[in-house]
């Protein structure tokens, strides 16, 4: 009995168990299906209503007034309260009905003859038409306006209810009849509270005509003006048409005028939009004008001529545009005139401009004494402007254009800048060195004891050194003049040059000394191994190229850049190999600063060749074998050296500067002869004391 009821009890609590676990599944099954969950960004409002409709099983239909975007984001299960916040949010309602939900822009409700409407972002048109569905009434209309418009009536009665509708409309009325309500448009405009503001056009005394308009659009005050116009002269004038070639959407924001006819009125409202109009056949026909509202602050523009007299016109429009402004302009053929599209005021203030700008300005010759013109304008000083020189054709003139003041400014310039270059010489001594042999020779002297009181007297024999262009005494001393004189007299040093070259501080000076060589261009024939001639001729120059550039600074040292090359041309083999001769080159550049009358020696230009001499017996040494105990060939290395003596002078002129330069040049002259002649002085003495 007792293991009976134990497992009544067991089987019991299992079935329990069953109970709870099915009982849990049942409900996680019913809220999993009451879940839901939405996430829509701008997206239409009708597609939104039909996802809905799709999740929930729920039949959802918009109306034709729902229109446009929204967003929907929900999760949750209270589908009622997503619902409905949906629908606020938007501004929209829905009908229940059964299983049919409506959902619409418009709503309307009735109570004791009492309505209330609300609609939003919707046409007149669906207004009106959704208003005859209810109220089961007849509503006609002219046509309404085609802007969106939201109203929100409470508690009106019907023909109150209509009364507002047509005044939110703008510019209509409302007539009730037997059949129903009829909507037109107003004849006489005083105010439209949405679409066109206020206008109220009048026409006064005298045809004068009276203006007030506030935040309009231009149509519709156009509009407005010509029925206004037409009522006034339909009898003594035919109706006046109009015709927009431009868009007429401009508003008015405020306009308030009188005391002018109606072309008049009619032009003055159609510059505020930037109108104008033309009259052909009795139509006015209203366009776009981007230039009226400048004339009706600046004044009707027209095309005028100004002349110039001094001034280039298109050196003179650049005053115009700034003071004036930017104004239509054309240049003239003849540059001194042009035409431009102004008013009576710019005209005036282009003359007035023209009086004050347009200066005669003098011509005057620059009289440059040292300076060319081109040099002139090449480096102008810092006070003279480049645009008021011109060269004349011949570049031989310089002409300046201005005024007085400015002219006596140049002169006063040109005191300072317009001085003489400075003037160079180069006493120059080219000398070639055999160094094959030393030089043999002694200098010989004769000595004696003299009587009391007698100086000890020393000589020496110069010859023809002391006619050198280049004083070598004064510069090498006489030492190297008496070794020099005897090297020439044994023929042992040539003189290549002795001149004197004259230049200009800052430019260069060119000095060469060559032999041009001449030669046909040819080539050995091969087979037979004579030379093939062509008709090219070639050049090949040899000798001595000297180019120095002198540059005296302000305290009187002279900077010389000097390049000398000596080259030399060897046999002439083209006959037989068909190469031209062969060529040798030595090249020295330097560069040396120092005062005048200070040498300048340049050496190492050194050339090395083979000489053959051949002695032999007249007729004797032509006999084969034997004619050669009768013949002699000696060969010898010659070594030949240039040496380029080089004695920059700073020549006198009405320069100061140079004048100087020339007393330093001779001071250190003469003091060089003087310490020459005191050590030969002292040499002399010393010999004598050794005898």
């Amino acid at each position: 009995m007792r293991r009976g009821v134990v497992d009544f009890l067991r089987k019991m609590k299992k079935g329990l168990g069953m109970l709870a676990a099915m009982f849990v599944l049942c409900y996680f099954a019913v809220a999993q299906e009451s879940m839901f969950s939405w996430d829509f960004t701008d997206c239409e409002i009708k597609d939104i209503l039909f996802a809905v409709s799709l999740d929930t099983g729920i039949s959802i239909v918009p109306d034709d007034t729902v229109s446009g975007k929204g967003d929907l984001k929900f999760a949750g299960g209270d589908f009622d309260l997503a619902f409905e916040a949906f629908l606020k949010s938007n501004r929209l309602f829905v009908k229940r009905d059964g299983g049919v939900w409506t959902v619409s822009r418009f709503r309307m409700s009735c109570e004791n003859g009492l309505f209330c409407v609300e609609a939003y972002d919707l046409l007149p048109v669906q207004i009106v038409e959704k208003l005859s569905e209810v109220m089961d009434k007849v509503v006609t209309f002219e046509s309404l306006p085609a802007q969106r418009i939201s109203v929100c009536f409470r508690e009106v009665g019907e023909a109150v209810l209509m009364d507002c509708l047509a005044k939110r409309f703008g510019v209509y009325d409302v007539e009730q009849d037997e059949a129903g309500y009829h909507f037109v448009k107003k004849n006489s405009v005083q105010r439209a509270e949405s679409f066109s503001g206020m206008v109220n056009v009048e026409v006064l005394d005298g045809d004068v005509f009276y203006v007030d308009v506030e935040d309009c659009r231009f149509s519709v005050v156009l509009d407005k003006l010509f029925d206004i116009s037409s009522s006034s002269y339909g009898k003594k004038s035919s109706h006046k048409s109009f015709c927009l070639l431009t868009d007429a959407d401009c508003k008015i924001q405020r306009s308030v005028f009188s005391g002018s006819d109606f072309a008049g009125t009619l032009r003055v409202l159609c510059a505020q939009c930037g109108y104008d109009f033309v009259i052909e056949n009795d139509i006015y026909y209203i366009f776009s004008s981007s230039s009226v509202r400048e004339e009706l602050v600046y004044g009707k523009r027209s095309w005028r001529k100004f002349t110039l007299h001094f001034t280039k016109s298109q050196d003179f429009l650049t005053f115009v545009f700034k003071r004036v402004g930017k104004l239509e302009t054309i240049t003239l053929a003849d540059e001194y005139s042009f035409l431009c599209l102004a008013s009576d005021s710019e005209a005036a203030s282009i003359e007035s401009l023209i009086n004050e700008a347009d200066i005669k300005q003098s011509a005057y010759i620059v009289n440059l004494k040292y300076l060319k013109p081109v040099e002139f304008l090449e480096h102008l000083p810092p006070a003279v402007d480049k645009s008021s020189l011109f060269l004349a054709d011949d570049s031989s003139h310089l002409y300046f254009k201005g005024t007085e003041e400015a002219y006596n400014n140049l002169c006063m310039q040109l005191e300072v800048f317009d001085r003489p270059a400075v003037r160079l010489s180069y006493d120059l001594l080219i000398l070639q060195y055999d160094e094959t042999l030393q030089n043999n020779w002694a200098s010989s002297f004769g000595a004696k004891r003299l009587s009391l009181g007698d100086r000890n007297g020393g000589s020496a024999v110069l010859g023809s050194v002391m006619g050198f262009n280049l004083n070598v005494v004064t510069s090498f001393g006489i030492t190297f003049a008496a070794e020099l004189q005897s090297s020439i007299e044994e023929n042992r040093t040539r003189v290549y040059a002795d001149t004197t070259l004259h230049g200009v501080s800052g430019r260069e000076i060119h000095f060469q000394n060559t032999n041009t060589y001449r030669y046909r261009d040819n080539n050995v024939d091969p087979e037979t191994g004579k030379p093939i001639y062509s008709g090219v001729t070639r050049e090949i120059a040899s000798g001595i190229k000297l180019d120095v550039l002198g540059w005296v600074s302000g305290n009187g040292m002279i900077t010389s850049k000097v390049t000398a090359s000596v080259s030399r041309r060897g046999n002439d083999v083209s006959g037989v190999t068909g190469n031209p001769p062969p060529t040798s080159e030595k090249l020295v550049t330097t560069e040396v600063c120092g005062k005048s009358g200070e040498p300048v020696v340049l050496s190492g230009l050194v050339q090395s060749a083979e000489s053959e001499q051949q002695k032999r017996s007249p007729w004797i040494s032509k006999i084969p074998l034997i004619g050669n105990l009768f013949n002699a060939k000696n060969k010898t290395q010659e070594n030949v050296q240039m040496v380029i003596y080089l004695v920059p002078h700073v020549d006198a002129s009405e320069d100061s500067g140079c004048v100087q330069s020339a007393a330093e040049d001779y001071s250190w002259a003469y003091e060089r002869l003087l310490n020459l002649l005191e050590k030969s002085y002292e040499e002399g003495n010393s010999i004598g004391k050794e005898i």
